[in-house]
Order: structure tokens, then sequence, then C-alpha cells
């Protein structure tokens, strides 16, 4: 089935809204992604559109991907030729024969093209991965069922080729966040040779087998937990015990889950560990509910939060603030109405996993109508709507997009840290606010700091004698490595380097 020019435009409207959206877009093992053969590739589904546009945007090769959708929304003959445009393949739900429910997608795989699936059929919020359903199985054993039985050539005289399934966990450490980070994993090709025997002779045996061995290659790509506050724990530990990485680490998957694993294996032993679980989820939610971030707290490492200390603390962010806003405010003021159509976007949603989809399909609706304005403006306010001005006005709203973009990343977490220096100034040193601000935030100081100590006090003691404990053990060793020589290091690399010195006591 050809590609036509919808899908590159809907590739080119996607790659846009997520470049502007989020802060990066990390592959995994992309080279495990086969080139030469026909795929399914079965990823995860947590953040409804945003998935697809993530998977299509970013495949390996720029391999182009079909989608599955309903027949029925193809009847309209508009809708059909757009989607037939857009690649997407139609499944007839109306039939129990999976011959006819796949044909479209057998037309596909006999070409030698990829269809993406997303086998846990909803997309969803949990702690991990949803119930795998059969339905890429059986098109995968349909298909290689099909050509057992019937191996002619195709219209050009090629033979179609076996195809795999791929599986591809789509992660987002802060899915819902503008300029959070997105990991995609891509792991090893599932062959079907050794499904498919058991699916001649037990056709549900051999497609439940198939998508069980799926879901559980997917499970290694991905953060998995038996329940929240399991979960919810490991990432607290995660940022006491890697400041400020968060999902710009490099490792984000394999120490959140090994951080998940050690904790379930040993709390169901030491009671301690459960404890100091729940401390941990008391901690984030505390911090929530003050709408403050552990940075913000872990800034007191060394000194205390008072009345002084606060005071200094936002004098310090807000100078230098003040120093970058000439450079910042243009941009600001032009994507200002983007800014607060997104934030009310988000929290007008109850579902997580629909808000990012919600601020992303706001700004995409309204980014036209600011360009436009401020490209007229430019035209005809700076260069006076001259026929030279006009590509003057181009140019320049080019590199003013560019620039803003580039940019926003430190600008942003700048504006975050000096919002949480004001409420933590707010309740400290002006005491406004109800339910106890101040005393909880320094119970909150205290709070860290006995979770800091029993999670390095776990890892010291259980590095040796557990696996997953021993796989954060060397994760921040590896930062010790990378940092080098402490004494010659200044700043805030200089800072992150004592966040690590207790890895050398002991």
């Amino acid at each position: 089935m050809p590609f036509g020019a919808g899908h590159e435009l809907v590739c080119l409207i996607s790659r846009t809204a997520l470049w502007s959206f989020f802060t990066d877009i990390k592959l995994e093992n992309a080279h495990l992604a086969p080139t030469d053969i026909p795929l399914i590739v079965a990823a995860t589904h947590h953040n409804m559109v945003v998935d697809p546009a993530v998977l299509s945007v970013t495949f390996p090769g720029q391999r182009r991907l079909h989608y599955w959708a309903k027949n029925t929304m193809f009847k309209h003959p508009y809708a059909k030729v757009f989607l037939e445009n857009c690649g997407v393949v139609p499944v007839d739900r109306t039939t129990k024969e999976n011959s006819l429910l796949y044909s479209s997608t057998f037309d596909v795989l006999r070409l030698g093209e990829a269809v993406a699936v997303f086998p846990e059929g909803t997309s969803h919020t949990l702690p991990r991965l949803g119930l795998y359903k059969d339905g890429a199985s059986f098109a995968a054993l349909e298909y290689a069922k099909l050509l057992l039985e019937n191996p002619q050539p195709n219209s050009d005289g090629s033979l179609p080729k076996q195809a795999a399934v791929l599986p591809v966990g789509i992660v987002y450490p802060e899915k819902s966040k503008y300029r959070s980070v997105v990991i995609v994993r891509y792991g090893e090709p599932i062959y079907i040779d050794k499904y498919l025997k058991v699916y001649l002779e037990e056709p549900k045996k051999g497609a439940k087998q198939l998508t069980r061995d799926i879901e559980l290659a997917t499970e290694k790509l991905t953060v998995n937990a038996p329940n929240w506050e399991i979960r919810d724990s490991a990432e607290m530990a995660r940022h006491l015990l890697f400041p400020g990485e968060n999902g710009l680490m490099k490792d984000y998957v394999p120490v959140t889950q090994s951080l998940i694993d050690c904790m379930t294996e040993i709390g169901a032993k030491d009671p301690s560990i459960t404890t100091l679980q729940h401390s941990l989820r008391v901690y984030k939610m505390e911090l929530e509910d003050l709408r403050l971030k552990d940075s913000h707290i872990a800034n007191y490492n060394e000194k205390n939060i008072t009345a002084a200390s606060t005071t200094v603390e936002l004098l310090r962010r807000t100078l230098t603030s003040l120093l970058d806003l000439p450079l910042f405010l243009p941009g600001l003021m032009v994507h200002l109405p983007l800014y607060v159509a997104g934030y009310f976007a988000g929290k007008s949603e109850i579902y997580e996993e629909v808000r990012a989809q919600n601020k992303i399909f706001f700004g995409l609706a309204l980014l036209p109508l600011i360009y436009i304005f401020a490209f007229l403006w430019g035209w005809y306010v700076i260069f006076g709507g001259t026929f030279f001005g006009f590509f003057v006005a181009v140019a320049t709203l080019g590199v003013f997009v560019w620039y803003h973009n580039v940019s926003i990343d430190e600008r942003y977490e700048n504006f975050k840290d000096l919002t949480g220096r004001w409420r933590l100034f707010d309740a400290v040193v002006l005491g406004r606010g109800m339910w106890r601000r101040k005393e909880r935030i320094l119970q909150l100081k205290l709070l860290r700091q006995e979770n800091l100590v029993a999670l390095r006090h776990m890892i010291k003691t259980h590095k040796s004698d557990n696996g997953e404990v021993h796989q954060v053990w060397l994760a921040i060793r590896r930062r010790v490595q990378e940092l080098g020589d402490t004494s010659k290091l200044h700043g805030r690399r200089r800072m992150l380097a004592k966040q690590f010195e207790w890895s050398f006591e002991g």
C-alpha cells in the first residue's frame, strides 16, 4: 500500500508538535529493528495519539509505519482517500475469520512493509503494562500460515518474506509535562517459526504463547511495578540518589526498574525497607501538595531553612532571571497565549494520558495564528511592508522561533526554580498560607535527610548480595568516574560530586 502526501503532512505536523513539546526523544537499541523484512511493531500505549506520532517520526531508518483502523472509518469516500494516503490499514472487526479480519494487513506485509499496533488496546496510566491482547499475534501467525499454505509471488514477481514482531517500549518519565523526555527502547525481534507449529494445531494456544513472549520482552524495555506505592517510592529514591537527572539520565529505565525490584524483594523480608518505601512516598506526596520539587529542598542540604537563607536564595535567582529577561522576554510574550492555553488544557483533563495530547492539540491550533500575526507585525511595523522586508521578516521569524525553542529548556527550569523559591519565601518569611506550611517544609527537610540516609544504607548493605541493588550501585559509581577528580571541579559539578561522596565511605 503506497504512502502519499497525506502521510508526509501528518509526519511533518507530528514532528513539529513533538519538537515543540518534548525536550528530547531518545532511541535505545535502534539497531535491533530489522530493515529488510516485514514487521509487526508491538508498542506500549501510555499517551494516546502521542505514541503513534513518536513512533512514526523516529522509527529507525525513517521506515514508514502503517496503523490499524476500524473499516467503518473508510466508508466516507474522502475519509477513505485520506486514510489510505496516510497508510492506514482497515480492520474488519465484524468478522471472526482471521483471514478476513487481517486481509489488508497481509497485503501490506507481503510488500515487506511495517505495521505498528498497540497490544494493550487502549491508552492508560498504570504502574505497569496493561493486559496484552492477542490481535498482533493472530495477525503475525495468520500471515505465516498464509505464506506456508499459499506461497505465491507478489505481482512484481518478488517472493514475500516471513514477518517478525518487534517489541517497543515507549517510556515517559513525566508524560504530561511540557519539555519532558521520551525514551523509545527497541527489543530483539521475535520470529514466528517456533510458534507456527503449535498455531496450526491449536490456534488460540499458539497465539497466547506469542502474546506472552511479546509481553515479557516489552516488560524488559519498560518500567513496571506491582502498585503505585512501590512505583512512586522508587521514582523518589531515584531523584534522591541521582540528583538533577530524572528523564535525562541515560539509564533511566534500568535504574528505576532495579530500584522497584530491590525494594519489592528486600521489602518482603525487611520491615525497615517497607517503612522506607512508605516514607519516600509521603515525601513525594508532600512535595506535590506544597507544589515544590526535591531540588528546592536539596538546596538546603548544608544549611537551615531560615528567613535569611530563603530570602538570599530568592534574591539570587531573581537577579539571575532579571539579567536574562531582555533575551527571553520577546519570545515569552509571543508564545504566552500558547502557554496559557496549554496550562488550562492540562488542568481541565482528569486523565493524565490525555493531557499531553490536549496540550499539543491546543498548541497546534494556536501556533499558526500566533506566527502569522508575528510575521505580519514584523513585516509591516518593523520592515515597512516592503517587498524586501517580506523576506527579511520570514527569515527573522524563523530565527526567532528556533532561538526560543533551543533556549526554552534552561529558562523554563529556571522559572520553575524561581517559583519554588518564591513559595519557600512565602511560607517561611511571609508566613502566609494555611495548613502550617512553614512547619511542613521544615519537616520535609528532615524527612528528606532521613530517606537519603536510609537509601544509602540499603545500597551499601545489599550491594553485594542483591543483583538489583548492585546495578544501582554500579550506576552511582559510573557517575563518580565520569565526574573525575573532584578537586578540579567547580560550581554545579562540584556540588554534584558532593552528593556522591558517601559512596567512598566504608
